[in-house]
């Protein structure tokens, strides 16, 4: 009679145990997750990096042409160098240099109707043709914004490694090279 209480005792206190470790794990891993998210995600020097491309772009294009025109069917609008209409030749040939400057790998202006999505099954047809249209890393860096005090955002996506030869941060092409991270900033436009 002994020996089956001791047993059943055991068998408790290793379910015990086990139940208080699994939930130590995965509260630590959602702490390395989040943290790992705040490293790449709205960093101080990718913000003034980005509030300097939002002040080029408000000062030197036509960007209220695109905010008017642009939102039909998705809610985001790739802007780059080679945006029709955007830039006159001067400032496109120095809005090609920022771009290459600051290893801007992709660029948004995207509507707060997209941070409004959840993106589920519920969503409009033009919040999943969106989401459809966005990387796995960009959707869920938009999922993490929750400010909507803005009409329209822009969303830089910056490609940086650094260059083991010379410490030198330099830009890099995703899924090619080695040691390239994405870092994403945002600011209302």
């Amino acid at each position: 009679m002994k020996k089956g209480f001791v047993f059943i005792e055991t068998i408790i206190t290793v379910v015990i145990l086990s139940a208080s470790l699994i939930y130590l794990y995965s509260s630590y891993s959602s702490i390395i997750n989040n943290e790992e998210a705040r490293a790449y995600y709205d960093d101080p020097a990718y913000i003034y990096k980005t509030s300097y491309i939002r002040d080029f772009l408000l000062d030197n294009s036509d960007i209220e042409l695109v905010k008017s025109t642009a939102y039909d069917d998705f809610y985001s609008v790739n802007i780059s160098p080679n945006y029709s209409g955007l830039f006159d030749a001067n400032n496109k040939d120095d809005f090609a240099y920022i771009w290459s400057y600051f290893n801007v790998y992709q660029m948004l202006i995207i509507s707060k109707d997209l941070i409004e999505c959840d993106g589920t099954a519920n969503d409009t047809k033009i919040c999943k043709d969106t989401y459809d249209n966005l990387s796995y890393n960009m959707r869920n860096y938009i999922k993490s914004l929750n400010d909507v005090s803005k009409d329209y955002y822009l969303i830089v996506e910056f490609s940086e490694k650094i260059d083991d030869a010379n410490g030198k941060i330099k830009s890099c092409i995703l899924g090619t090279d080695t040691y390239c991270h994405s870092y994403y900033a945002s600011l209302g436009i």
